[in-house]
């Protein structure tokens, strides 16, 4: 596999946007002056009411789909993000930044000036259909993207060109005068078979393991939805997952696997009857994560098993195929 790495299009919103039960904890060296609320979010194809040709077919294909669903599926979701009251909210699968100022006005209308949601970024690569988002309380510097260009053989076989790989997003947190860098990824899909799809996977790998060996001590939190569940990485001791580039790796720490206890349950993704990790934090440097757990105490999930309530186009229904997960960091 050959890897290069460039700066890809991104669209950056910096600015006030509008004029308005702990599972498991993960121990690092954080020194704990400084604490965040973490949400990351995989909402499930989160598209706008406008058609621009980018959109999945069955949004396309479905005439319920339109201004009227749009707003009360928005509506659904900010009243879920009120409830989840995070510092910082990471989205996934969010079409563009009018879905983000959307949000953002939304959210604003029925919190104290406190609690508002001043900063948000975005990116996504041009011409795909969903990118990532971050909201935040707390001022957001030094966004930058990382993409990939890839190429994969085996044995004689000619290189095939990757498919759409969403960029790595790294953005810091400012709170208290320090900073907690986050790494967002939606890394590529199980479409098309999990073995078949997986050099995919371990390009983005390798990027983020680049990225957050570059950081040091620096407090990293890599987040979002990487398409492979947590038992899935390469193992370590105590509680650690590897990350791979190349022949190297570098160590980091997911609250999906404590070092004193059992795996944290059940999941945060429900496909064909079974449950898998693949949303999370993965953290180092000097950091902490403590309360992480799946949220399961909403409307998004089914209250007896709580199996996320999937959104389906043709009747309006649900809110997302995946669970939201929390934490708190400490940094």
């Amino acid at each position: 596999m050959r890897v290069m790495k460039n700066i890809v299009f991104t669209s950056l919103l910096l600015a006030c946007l509008t004029a308005c039960g702990s599972f498991g904890a993960v121990t690092g060296s954080g020194d704990g002056e400084s604490s965040i609320r973490l949400v990351s979010w995989n909402v499930q194809t989160f598209f706008d009411a406008e058609a621009d040709g980018s959109e999945y077919k069955d949004f396309v294909s479905d005439k319920r789909w339109g201004v009227a669903a749009y707003s009360e599926r928005l509506r659904r979701l900010c009243d879920c993000l009120t409830v989840l009251d995070a510092d910082v909210i990471v989205l996934v699968e969010v079409e563009n930044e009018a879905v983000l100022r959307d949000i953002s006005n939304y959210l604003c209308s029925g919190w104290l000036p406190g609690k508002r949601y001043r900063h948000a970024v975005f990116s996504k690569e041009k011409g795909s259909s969903l990118g990532c988002a971050v909201l935040s309380r707390h001022p957001l510097e030094d966004l930058s993207c990382h993409g990939l260009d890839a190429r994969a053989t085996s044995g004689t076989a000619a290189f095939r060109k990757s498919p759409s790989l969403r960029p790595l997003m790294q953005v810091s947190v400012v709170k208290d005068g320090k900073r907690l860098t986050l790494l967002v990824n939606h890394w590529k899909s199980m479409s098309g078979g999990a073995g078949e799809s997986e050099v995919w996977r371990a390009a983005q790998e390798s990027m983020l393991a680049e990225r957050m060996e570059e950081l040091g001590s620096i407090p990293a939190v890599a987040c979002g939805d990487f398409n492979r569940d947590v038992q899935d990485f390469a193992g370590g001791d105590d509680g650690l997952v590897v990350l791979r580039s190349g022949k190297k790796g570098i160590a980091v720490r997911s609250p999906w696997l404590p070092a004193d206890g059992e795996p944290v349950g059940p999941g945060s993704y429900y496909y064909k009857e079974e449950w898998s990790r693949i949303d999370g934090f993965l953290c180092a440097g000097r950091v902490e994560l403590e309360d992480f757990r799946p949220e399961t105490g909403g409307p998004w999930c089914q209250e007896e098993t709580k199996i996320p309530r999937k959104y389906k186009v043709w009747n309006g229904q649900g809110y997302s195929d995946h669970l939201p997960i929390s934490c708190t960091v400490l940094f």
